[in-house]
């Protein structure tokens, strides 16, 4: 029974702090402990896991997602780490789910489950996306990616590996990097999808598009620093050909708008070719509206909206990153 260190780094988390931890400490076993890490909160997440009987490790690492989960995984003396996020829920039974899995590979990734908080279309569609994603979109027992919400990793590799790329301050593909390093290296991420988290984070259509923008710009600045002989990048949970539709669907929506401006300017027949162009992009994303719409109802078909507006953001998000990478940013 491999021991496990529960590395839950924090900023300002005091609303979902207490909805998290509790369930963790449910399910702890001999031998395993829970490290709150603070980066840098001013609101009362410490008092809050004070109350809950957790002292919290304050981070003296570089600010950010990265720094704070390495402050606490490389403090981790067990032998295995979970990175759990501040408002990411586990659910019942997560610890022995997690330890049947820990005999498939060197890492352990959890699923997100169908459902969201609140009733805003936004927060549900970035719930069920990376639901949709995690259960339908991966095939096999392993996942290329990984998201560190629930993600766990045998110490030892995650010592060898260096921990996260500190370089990454903000929580966007540092645990894509740390995936592509691990998988480099010949270890294997084992996917549970009996882990199914509940995700706390509320957007509004603003945020949900600015965190999109920044995800993109910080997936494309990644491909272009990264060096040769590393192998295939790990910009997403799933492989390439698994996530075809969506690379297929961010070109093709383009391409109908370009083709109809065209029609507008007169060229003959560009309007038909640019209605095949949208249906075939749209085609490729109808599993995950009808599931999406069988989930949440009317919510579904709200959140169903922002499919379209959310491919075409790609395009723009990278081409923005290759503008930036060529006045010399590499982050």
């Amino acid at each position: 029974m491999p021991s496990l260190t529960v590395v839950i780094p924090f900023r300002n988390s005091a609303g979902t702090l207490e909805q998290v931890v509790v369930p963790v400490l449910d399910e702890l076993r001999e031998g395993d402990r829970v490290l709150p890490v603070d980066d840098r909160s001013d609101d009362s997440s410490v008092e809050v896991l004070r109350r809950l009987g957790l002292p919290a490790v304050e981070s003296e690492r570089r600010p950010g997602a990265a720094g704070a989960r390495n402050m606490g995984g490389f403090a981790a003396r067990t032998e295995w780490i979970l990175f759990l996020d501040s408002d990411a829920v586990p659910p019942v039974g997560w610890r022995e789910a997690l330890e049947t899995a820990m005999a498939g590979g060197d890492a352990v990734q959890a699923v997100y489950g169908p459902s969201a908080p609140g009733d805003g279309a936004a927060t549900f569609y970035k719930n069920y996306y990376y639901h949709h994603t995690f259960t339908r979109r991966i095939r096999g027992p392993y996942i290329k990616g990984c998201g560190t919400f629930f993600f766990a990793v045998d110490r030892r590799v995650f010592e060898e590996l260096g921990g996260f790329d500190e370089n990454i301050t903000g929580a966007t593909i540092e645990d894509a990097d740390f995936s592509e390093r691990l998988w480099a290296r010949g270890g294997r991420i084992v996917i549970a999808p009996a882990i199914q988290v509940y995700h706390l984070r509320r957007y509004t259509l603003g945020e949900f598009f600015r965190y999109e923008w920044n995800m993109m710009r910080a997936k494309a600045l990644y491909i272009l620093r990264r060096g040769g002989g590393r192998g295939a990048p790990s910009v997403s949970m799933a492989g390439f050909s698994e996530m075809l539709p969506v690379t297929a669907g961010a070109v093709l929506s383009w391409v109908a708008v370009l083709l109809w401006g065209a029609a507008v300017a007169g060229v003959p027949r560009a309007a038909v070719f640019g209605t095949v162009a949208m249906a075939v992009a749209l085609a490729g994303q109808f599993p995950l509206w009808f599931r999406m719409v069988c989930a949440g109802g009317l919510r579904g078909v709200r959140a169903g909206f922002l499919i379209l507006p959310d491919l075409m953001l790609i395009l723009p998000a990278c081409a923005s990153a290759v503008v930036s990478a060529m006045a010399g940013r590499r982050y």
